[in-house]
């Protein structure tokens, strides 16, 4: 059996991993369009800002483990079609062609650009792939002010990384916070004190109209004002890299992504895709969904290259749980917010509580913000949003095991949880959050 992974990233790694675990006999090839091995895209911000030493660093596979796992490779080589059983490639050594038994589509997602006047201007960067954030940095010494348009996960990451860097940081954000998917408004607000209080200037609810310029950046126009500039970093998000899946007649689903099955297959029969090219659903609401996660992309991957080496595993879906740290504030989010639960239609009850991740008299305690989103009809748990100075990853994992398990705000209130003054308080800020939104539901 031969299987031929497209895109080597956390999905078309773990892919080619799990095929091979699954078929050991399987002659497994993987084509990539990048000159670099299998590396973390999310640790780019933290090379530019100089707390990880090299991009070579993030690299997280190499030649000789590709090649123990007898795992066939070809670097800096992009598949150009698919027709039937045959994939057909173009490499700095020439073109050539490969017959399958079975197809996994592991291309990934691409920056999106929206259409702003001077975008192709010199100093104007996305941030995506290891030469992006090679060429940011190599900027760096030429450069003292910096406008970042986008305030998501890696808008944000990036202004810490320049203000590191010495730089003068503005955020243009069309939307009226930051981080828009991922906190409410109140939630947002505590994360935007932190990057003001760091020197980030924030231009919320405003987008940005020209960015201007003789050939290199020189400024960007917001409404009626100019902001001058030396450098501009898109951050307005990925989309789906589906331009093969379209063009060898894979379809689409209604988020742009691949449509796939649970088994990741798509509407062609031996042909599966995995990662954020693929659409999945939500857990909460059972809709489309693009989660764009390196977690996801992990086990697609694995149900994608299991199940095209002869198996029938299930991905069931994801909820987009998300976790970042900006300027020692911890951030996590998972399920719906609060203005997506009300847009879907939910009766949503809150519980809310600004509590400590330690005993409160313990000398290195932090505060910590918990959010809890609970479907008024039933009690059951859809979201949860965390902002703190320390342990908000392994709470977030805790709401997404909730979620997924359909727990309701009486089982979160009886968790037995644990205590040490050292480490955790004796009231788990989770389980008092709860309690508050428990005694909604008794009124």
């Amino acid at each position: 059996m031969r299987i031929v992974v497209v895109g080597l990233g956390a999905a078309g790694l773990w892919s080619a991993i799990s095929a091979r675990m699954k078929d050991s006999s399987a002659d497994i090839y993987a084509f990539c369009d990048e000159k670099y091995f299998t590396y973390s895209r999310c640790g780019l911000p933290f090379v530019i800002g100089g707390e990880i030493l090299r991009f070579n660093d993030l690299i997280i596979t190499s030649e000789d483990i590709l090649k123990r796992m007898r795992i066939n490779f070809k670097l800096n080589c992009r598949v150009t079609d698919v027709v039937k059983d045959t994939v057909y490639y173009d490499s700095e050594n020439g073109s050539g062609q490969l017959k399958f038994d079975s197809l996994i589509l592991a291309t990934g997602s691409k920056p999106f650009i929206p259409p702003i006047k001077g975008v192709n201007l010199t100093n104007v960067f996305t941030l995506r792939t290891i030469d992006d954030g090679a060429k940011i940095l190599n900027t760096l010494n030429s450069t003292k002010r910096s406008i970042i348009i986008g305030a998501g996960a890696i808008g944000l990451e990036v202004a810490e990384a320049l203000t590191r860097r010495g730089l003068e940081v503005k955020i243009v954000e069309l939307l009226p916070r930051v981080l828009p998917a991922l906190l409410d408004e109140d939630m947002a607000k505590i994360v935007q004190k932190r990057l003001e209080s760091n020197g980030v200037s924030l231009i919320l609810g405003r987008g940005v109209d020209e960015i201007y310029g003789s050939g290199k950046v020189e400024g960007v126009a917001v409404g009626d004002e100019n902001f001058q500039c030396d450098m501009v970093i898109v951050a307005t998000g990925v989309r789906p890299n589906v331009d093969l899946a379209k063009n060898i007649g894979v379809n689409l689903g209604v988020t742009g992504g691949i449509k796939t099955s649970k088994l990741m297959e798509t509407n062609i029969e031996g042909v599966f895709a995995a990662g954020d090219c693929a659409e999945t659903v939500h857990l909460v609401n059972g809709k489309p969904f693009l989660p764009m996660l390196g977690t996801s992309a992990y086990r697609q991957g694995k149900v994608a290259g299991f199940n095209a080496a002869g198996g029938s595993r299930i991905f069931p879906g994801s909820l987009g749980s998300t976790v970042l740290k900006v300027f020692g504030v911890e951030i996590g989010s998972t399920g719906l917010t609060v203005e997506r639960a009300v847009k879907e239609g939910f009766k949503v009850v809150v519980g809310k509580v600004r509590w400590y991740t330690k005993a409160e008299y313990y000398p290195t305690h932090e505060k910590i913000n918990v959010k809890l989103v609970f479907d008024g009809e039933s009690g059951r748990i859809i979201g949860g949003q965390i902002v703190g100075g320390e342990d908000v990853a392994q709470r977030v994992n805790l709401l997404a095991a909730s979620i997924g398990w359909g727990m309701k705000v009486e089982d979160l209130c009886n968790i037995d949880t644990c205590y040490s003054p050292p480490v955790a308080d004796t009231i788990e800020p989770i389980v008092r959050a709860s309690e508050l939104a428990f005694r909604k539901f008794k009124r």
